[in-house]
Order: structure tokens, then sequence, then C-alpha cells
């Protein structure tokens, strides 16, 4: 799992460091940390791991289904979205889909691990775009393609853009119309301050299909917890390739402490929206190339990437280099939005290096 960010451990084997001393940028996770009452929860349910978990999810899932007005049986819990996203090409059976350029990296090797004959059609975006998605030109693809799916990330990983709901409706309506399979990963949507989802446009779709992490928004990244919400004969597929008890008790229980959390939202977006005004200006000021993002990250264009990469990394601070993702080079850096102090000192480094 090296092509992905959060690999503190490299890290630590490389300098023999401690976990303490790194600041992670490469992953990005809320940094308020976890909501209180779900730390509360979780240790008083410590005693609960000399039982199986339920591998239903029963109780998480009808957490789910009262906070976003669903169907319990259309929700599917995961080890983590990563868990779902491989099981969806594996349960469905696809042999060509169509994944736009950049984007998460797991897209593309899930389904060739299901089906290592499979054809993937790439749908390239353009930097001069600031990597958006043109509806029209993704459906003509669709279409033109005959794809039996289409891979979409919104807000997208790594460049925090966002299609607004109203151009995703029309590429889910053309997908059910012409019978593609339409896979939506949400996974970043809880930072965005407007609300952009397609999660309650699944029940009238039978081709679209909604994913959404817990990991990122809570800070939940060790306990692997994440959801998607499917047409119900897809959720049934699903169920039936997933490993059981694949979702712990605790990931459960924290999970549903999580759903309620109150104030915790508000406080998350309050600090990421003034620490990315603070970053975007800092970014600015050092001439660095920015892509905007509604996201908790930011894609950097910055043509000395690897060094500063490294340059960072002695310092303790670990940042997501991006040759891995097709479509990018070496010359893209992706950063997390963190905490006040943190910020602070990444644009203190960079400008050190860059001045």
């Amino acid at each position: 799992m090296r092509d992905h960010g959060g690999d503190i451990y490299t890290h630590l084997e490389r300098y023999g460091t401690t976990e303490e001393s790194i600041i992670d940028f490469s992953a990005s996770i809320n940094p308020l940390g976890p909501p209180q009452s779900v730390l509360v929860e979780i240790e008083h349910h410590l005693d609960h791991v000399i039982h199986y978990p339920d591998s239903d999810a029963r109780r998480l899932r009808s957490k789910i289904s009262e906070a976003h007005n669903l169907d319990p049986a259309s929700i599917v819990c995961g080890n983590g979205c990563t868990e779902l996203i491989r099981l969806i090409p594996m349960a469905l059976g696809f042999k060509k889909v169509l994944i736009p350029s950049p984007t998460y990296s797991d897209y593309e090797r899930a389904c060739r691990l299901a089906n290592p004959g499979l054809t993937i059609i790439h749908h390239p975006l353009r930097k001069e775009n600031l990597f958006d998605i043109d509806a029209e030109g993704l459906t003509h693809a669709m279409v033109n393609e005959s794809v039996d799916a289409v891979f979409l990330c919104n807000p997208n990983n790594p460049t925090g853009r966002l299609i607004r709901k109203e151009s995703l409706t029309k590429i889910a309506e053309a997908a059910k119309q012409h019978r593609v399979y339409l896979v939506v990963d949400e996974s970043f949507i809880d930072f965005c301050p407007s609300t952009e989802s397609l999660i309650n446009n699944v029940e009238t779709n039978l081709y679209l299909m909604v994913l959404r992490s817990m990991t990122k928004f809570y800070a939940l990244p060790g306990l692997r917890i994440g959801y998607g919400v499917f047409p119900a004969e897809t959720a049934e597929a699903l169920r039936a390739h997933q490993a059981p008890w694949s979702v712990n008790t605790l990931a459960q229980v924290a999970a549903i402490a999580a759903l309620g959390a109150t104030g915790y939202r508000e406080e998350t977006l309050k600090i990421i929206g003034e620490q990315k005004k603070v970053l975007e200006q800092g970014f600015a000021d050092l001439g660095i190339d920015f892509i905007p993002s509604v996201a908790n990250y930011y894609l950097l264009a910055i043509p000395a990437a690897q060094q500063i990469t490294a340059y960072l990394e002695h310092r303790g601070l670990l940042v997501r280099n991006c040759a891995n993702f097709r479509g990018l080079n070496h010359a893209y850096l992706r950063v997390a939005v963190k905490s006040p102090n943190h910020n602070m000192l990444l644009l203190h480094y960079l400008e050190e290096y860059l001045g």
C-alpha cells in the first residue's frame, strides 16, 4: 500500500524516529482528531472484543439510514471504502470501465484484480481546465465507448475539484438510460460546505452507487470504516462476495458514535475553512501553483516536487508525491490541510527551500 498517503511506517523504519515526531500531510485526515464522544464509546466497549462483530453491522446501518433517510437494506458497510471499491467490480463482473485521470488509483487496481482482461478507458482531465470534469464530454465518452461502468471521485482525489450536483445528476441519468453502472466515491464530500451528494438519488436509479468514508472526516483511519449505498440487488451481490466480519466491533461502535457527534461538523468546517485561506495565501506568496480545492487537501504543481518531498521528509513532514497518479508526474504534490501550527510549519519549510 505504499502507493497511498499515510505511510508513516516506512518513514519510521528509514529514520528510526517516533510517530509523535511525524507531521503527516500525505493523508487528508481531519486535524481535529476523532470526536471525544467516539473515544469515550471505544473505551466503554473494549470488553466487547471477546465477541465476534455483527457481520451485518445492523446498528450502524440503522444509524446511517436515519442520518440520510435511507433504506437500511441499501447500505453495505465495509473495511473502509477500499473494501467496497474492491468488491464492486468483483461482484458485478465489469468488462469495460471508464475512469478519469488523474483520480484515485484504487479504482483501476480493483478492476484489474477482479478481471485481469478488463479494458479500462482513461478519460484525461486537463490542468488548463483545473482538472475539472466536463459532464457532456464524459457522458459522450461513456456512451461512445460502450462501457459497463464509470468510476467518479467527488470531490476528486487528488485535485479537490467538485462536480456540481446538477451536472452529476445528468451523468447519472445518462448512465441509467444506457444501463451503465456509475460509482460515485464521496469519501471527502463531508468537508464540502455545500450539499452536493447523490446519496439520496440511489433509490430511483438502479445503476447508481454512492460510497462514503468515515475515515477522513472523523479521523479514524486506524479503524477502517466506510459504507456504500446501493440498489437492493447490487447490495446483495456485494454482501455475497464480502468476507465475514470485515468491519470490526470497535469500528462499528466508533462510527455509530461519530454519526451522533454534535457540533463536530460545524467546528471542522470552520477550522478547515480558516486554514485553507492561510494556506492559499501562503502558496500565492511563495509563487506556488495550486489547484483551487473544495476539499481538505491541495494539489500543488512545483517543478522541484521530488526534491521538496525529500527536504520535508528529512524534517519530519510527509507529503504525497503524485507521480504515480495517472495523468500527473513528479512535478505534483498533494498536501492536507492540518492544524494552524502544522500549516505554518509547512509554509515555513517551503519558504526555506524556495527562498
